[in-house]
């Protein structure tokens, strides 16, 4: 059994951009809930009213094909955290890999539950086979993963293709989301689980490529420590989020002027459209994430503790702040200005919901299931994408106080629980240091 870092040691930005990719995955899959309604680019309705087409736009813009990359780069940075330490550890690569092939098993067991029990837009199938496949890889060297994230660019491109020309199709919506009970749901989500489990190896091979650039990033612990590479950070924040701005504009064009396709029905020009849509999403997704570091790191109550080799030593690709290495941070340096505001408060509760981002990615799922399917609320016949957006966002903020409430308590949510004791890693109990306990507050 393997030890997990302590809840106290976690790095904030990457837990503050899971947070935020877990609202962009709930709004982006909207479309797997709502029906009735003329597919177009983005399976947005073609006849969507004025206030459901400002919300399609601002998804268009900043969530759709955003959400999902980012999740899995930061799924990948979480595979180059476990090897990282598993280098520290002077494991064995052999031993790495059995412990990330137990893992993603289990993974993969709650994902094949998750898309023939709740939703048919799972990622969590996809997420466990090509996660292994980048674990893998992760432990060739630098080179082959740099190789696997340029050449699987392409197959990420692919789904960009079908979000441009969906419209030519004349879908109305997933079948599964107007299921007349719960049970003909199950037996529609069922078959495609399990193909999508054959294929997946192939149909969801782009996801490498996030994932890949992912595990890179954190080799040299780049959303971690922020002093390091500030710097670097603040380029990646600001040109990864303005490319990926302007690389949806074109396909979002298409939204507005013309959603019935009666001028622009030309698929070659629509699927390049939502390539450069998917693509730069990808960009999108590396700026934000670098965005979320440099935010909890201005916002973070502790004082900022640089890693072991933090000045670009020889240490600078392995190391990472450690329980004993905050211990030794003493309570008179101060924490940053204003990070227990209200900004730093919020800042700190999206950390949280990112900790237990595998049961709120699943507690969404059980939202949408109780609200819009016709045996439920049927809200996915009566509701556009501005109803069903104020709905998810209520859900996702609701979900944020159960998630401080465990970080205070030192748990994880439940199925991180699961997935540790299933997949053989425990939490090491540390004693706690006087300013650990003054900087969350005093109240743990």
């Amino acid at each position: 059994m393997t030890s997990s870092v302590p809840l106290d040691a976690r790095a904030g930005g990457p837990d503050l951009a899971r947070g935020i990719a877990l609202l962009g995955i709930a709004l982006a899959n909207l479309v797997g809930w709502l029906h009735g309604s003329a597919w177009t680019v983005l399976l947005k309705q073609q006849d969507a009213s004025a206030a459901d087409r400002v919300v399609d736009v601002l998804l268009a813009l900043l969530v759709d094909n955003r959400g999902f990359p980012l999740f899995a780069l930061l799924f990948g940075y979480g595979i180059g955290i476990l090897r990282r330490r598993s280098l520290e550890r002077g494991e064995r690569t052999g031993r790495f890999l059995r412990r990330m092939l137990r893992r993603h098993l289990v993974l993969l067991a709650i994902g094949l539950a998750h898309a023939i029990l709740l939703f048919s837009g799972d990622i969590l199938v996809g997420y466990a086979v090509i996660g292994m496949l980048c674990a893998l890889l992760m432990t060739r060297g630098r080179v082959l993963l740099a190789a696997a994230a340029i050449v699987t660019l392409p197959a990420l491109g692919v789904w960009g293709w079908v979000d441009g020309t969906v419209g030519l199709g004349g879908g109305t919506g997933y079948a599964s989301a107007s299921a007349p009970d719960y049970l003909a749901g199950v037996g529609i989500r069922a078959p495609d689980a399990l193909h999508g489990l054959l294929l997946a190896p192939i149909e969801e091979i782009g996801l490498l490529s996030p994932m890949a650039l992912g595990a890179l990033m954190a080799r040299g612990a780049l959303l971690e420590d922020v002093p390091a590479h500030r710097r670097r950070l603040g380029r990646l924040a600001r040109w990864g989020l303005a490319i990926g701005l302007v690389g949806a504009v074109p396909l979002t064009a298409v939204l507005v002027l013309d959603p019935a396709h009666t001028r622009l029905d030309a698929e070659i020009v629509l699927g390049i459209l939502g390539v450069l849509h998917q693509v730069s999403g990808l960009a999108g997704a590396v700026g934000l994430a670098a965005g979320a570091a440099l935010l909890a790191a201005r916002w973070d109550p502790r004082p900022a503790a640089r890693a072991p080799g933090a000045d670009g030593g020889p240490a600078a690709a392995t190391a990472t702040p450690t329980p004993l290495a905050m211990a030794t941070v003493t309570a008179t340096d101060p924490p940053p200005v204003g990070a227990r505001g209200p900004l730093g408060a919020a800042v700190r509760a999206v950390e949280a919901l990112g900790a237990v981002s595998l049961s709120a990615y699943l507690a969404q799922s059980v939202l949408c299931l109780l609200l819009f399917p016709p045996y439920t609320l049927d809200l996915g016949a009566q509701l556009g994408s501005a109803g069903a957006a104020a709905l998810v966002l209520a859900g996702w903020l609701l979900m944020l106080l159960p998630a401080v409430l465990l970080r205070r308590s030192g748990r994880r949510g439940p199925m991180e629980h699961v997935l540790r004791v299933l997949a053989g890693s425990s939490t090491p109990r540390t004693p706690r240091t006087a300013y650990a306990h003054r900087a969350r507050g005093g109240t743990r």
